[in-house]
C-alpha cells in the first residue's frame, strides 16, 4: 500500500497538470468527485457528481480556462479522518441519514478540533 502522503502528492501533481494517465494511477476504479457546484445565476449548491477520470480532467481543464489567480493556501494534510453514517429520528418524527466525514486536525500529536461535514437527507422508505 502506498504511503498516504506520497499518494496525495502524486494526486496534487496529476490534478495540476490535468493529466489523465497520472490520475488513472492514483484514482480507484469508479472514482467520484462530489462538487459543491452551482450555476452562476442560481448560487445554491447542487452536489454535482463527476464520475471517472475523463470527467475529472474535463472539469480541471474547464477551471484552467475560466478561473484566474487561483491559489490554494494553508494546505495541511491530516491523516486523522473518520467516515460514518449517522441515522435516527429527528424532533419532527422524520427519519434521517447523514453520510459524514469528520476531520481531526492534529497539532503536536494531539487532536485540536473535530471538524464535521455531512449531507443531511431524508431516508427513502
Amino acid at each position: 500500500m502506498a504511503d498516504d502522503s506520497e499518494l496525495t502528492g502524486r494526486f496534487r501533481v496529476a490534478c495540476a497538470a490535468a493529466d489523465a494517465t497520472a490520475l488513472t494511477e492514483v484514482l480507484a476504479p469508479g472514482f467520484e468527485w462530489h462538487l459543491n457546484w452551482f450555476a452562476p445565476d442560481q448560487p445554491i449548491p447542487t452536489g454535482k457528481v463527476l464520475h471517472g477520470v475523463d470527467k475529472m480532467v474535463n472539469e480541471l481543464r474547464r477551471r484552467k480556462q475560466t478561473w484566474t489567480n487561483v491559489r490554494y493556501c494553508e494546505l495541511h494534510e491530516h491523516f486523522v479522518v473518520q467516515t460514518f453514517t449517522i441515522s435516527g429520528i429527528d424532533e419532527h418524527g422524520v427519519a434521517f441519514g447523514v453520510p459524514a466525514v469528520d476531520l481531526y486536525p492534529v497539532v503536536e500529536d494531539r487532536i485540536a478540533k473535530k471538524d464535521p461535514y455531512g449531507k443531511r437527507q431524508a431516508l427513502v422508505r
